[in-house]
């Protein structure tokens, strides 16, 4: 087998391959042997049939099939001959198949570039200093006291305000007409949710109990029901009942209610460490984001088209699906193409990326254990709740892992070796805690 190679970018190879005369022959002469055995000719006993009439009427037939059968024994060959490794399927062109000649045929084949990836130790990255305030803590305790809370019925005020809990039917309309799933009774409502479509709770406050209210809300363009979308809608409304929001004490009876605590300065202690370790992961991860722009911007590189494609075709699966979800119709062409573009850009950053981190960690000889990858596989065990034992036979999800703890390491390197500059412009070399 003769195997030439031509370089049409940095990302595509043409394989011009040529196989030899007495292969293709061997090939050729086994499909009409196992024809002869197979195939009922009239005129003919089983077996006896002439090379010359199979040929005449299978002729077409045993082409098609050698060629496929000659590229498949030639092409995984060839590009291992060549030192290729391809991101995509090969793109086949064939000559003409003839016994008593030799065979050729080309292979277009895309690959990942040569990458040498430079400028990336010392990275000068902005950071936020991960501090919890005491205004953090003040939040979350609001936000605990809002889950705690119970509601009491306001027996002297008729009038509706903003946050108060409402209990309500309604009823909506679209030009006098009932709207299909559009009453309710009974429903219970905190104004200023943000439960309700724009402007229904708006045109609640203000409202009295016990009285039919005619409320005019536009519906916007993307609501999910296509057939109200954009259009005015009248809902009437009446308030049953206006409940107001009773929080508990903030004291050491709160903190035993909350959870395991003896008193309420254990719980903020608690909340200082949670809030600690989410800062920190949150501060983490705007380095990682920092890190992969600032090596993506320094390594331009040219990208395998199909690997942009697949990835921007994932986001936008992705997105149909959720779009089809939540609303519960298809996303418009034109904002699909729309955001196509968009994902487009995306996903070209997101494989520059891949493709410069896989050459760091090349770079820097940063490996990936067997006993690494069986932790992070337990854990997605645990997490998803799935046999362990299926994960492993898996050798996608294995590698997807391994992927995935090699572009953590990467990450963990950069962010150790970067120059790091805090909010407080504070300018120093920083070890990421491991």
């Amino acid at each position: 087998m003769k195997v030439v190679t031509e370089e049409l970018s940095p990302t595509k190879k043409k394989l011009d391959v040529e196989i030899p005369r007495p292969q293709v022959r061997k090939v050729v002469d086994s499909l009409y042997r196992d024809l002869q055995k197979r195939v009922k000719i009239r005129g003919f006993r089983p077996g006896k049939t002439p090379r010359n009439v199979l040929e005449r009427y299978y002729g077409d037939y045993v082409r098609e099939k050698a060629t496929s059968q000659l590229i498949g024994e030639t092409y995984a060959k060839a590009i291992s001959r060549e030192s290729l490794d391809p991101v995509a399927p090969p793109i086949i062109d064939t000559g003409e198949l003839r016994p008593e000649k030799a065979f050729s045929y080309t292979a277009v084949v895309e690959v990942t570039p040569a990458i040498e990836v430079r400028e990336y130790k010392g990275l000068k990255l902005q950071g936020r200093k991960p501090e919890v305030s005491s205004g953090d803590i003040g939040a979350e305790l609001k936000r605990l006291r809002e889950v705690y809370s119970q509601l009491r019925s306001v027996q002297r005020r008729r009038t509706v305000r903003k946050g108060d809990v409402l209990l309500l039917d309604f009823q909506g309309f679209l030009e006098k007409r009932p709207i299909r799933d559009g009453k309710a009774e009974n429903y219970t409502l905190e104004v200023g949710s943000g439960a309700m479509v724009p402007g229904f709770e708006e045109a609640l406050i203000g409202k009295k109990t016990g009285v039919e209210h005619e409320l005019q809300v536009t519906l916007p363009v993307e609501h999910q029901r296509q057939d109200l979308a954009g259009k005015e809608v009248t809902f009437v409304v009446t308030v049953k009942e206006i409940r107001e929001k009773v929080l508990p004490a903030l004291d050491d009876e709160f903190a035993k209610d909350v959870g395991n605590y003896g008193n309420l300065d254990e719980l903020k202690k608690k909340l200082q460490e949670d809030l600690q370790s989410a800062k920190e992961r949150l501060a983490k991860e705007e380095l990682k984001r920092a890190a992969i722009d600032k090596v993506v911007e320094t390594n331009p590189i040219d990208l395998p088209s199909y690997l942009v494609e697949r990835r921007t075709q994932e986001m936008m699966q992705d997105l149909k699906f959720r779009w089809q979800s939540e609303r519960k119709k298809d996303l418009p062409l034109p904002q699909e193409q729309a955001l196509q573009r968009q994902y487009q850009t995306v996903a070209e950053r997101d494989v520059a990326a891949s493709l410069l981190l896989e050459q760091i960690a090349r770079q820097e000889a940063i490996e990936v254990t067997e006993e690494e990858v069986q932790q992070r596989l337990e854990q997605f065990a645990r997490a998803y709740n799935r046999p362990l034992g299926d994960l492993k036979r898996d050798p996608a999800v294995s590698a997807a892992v391994r992927r995935s703890i090699e572009r953590d390491k990467v990450l963990d390197f950069l962010i150790d070796q970067a120059e790091i500059r805090w909010s407080r412009n504070e300018k120093r070399k920083t070890r990421a805690k491991k």
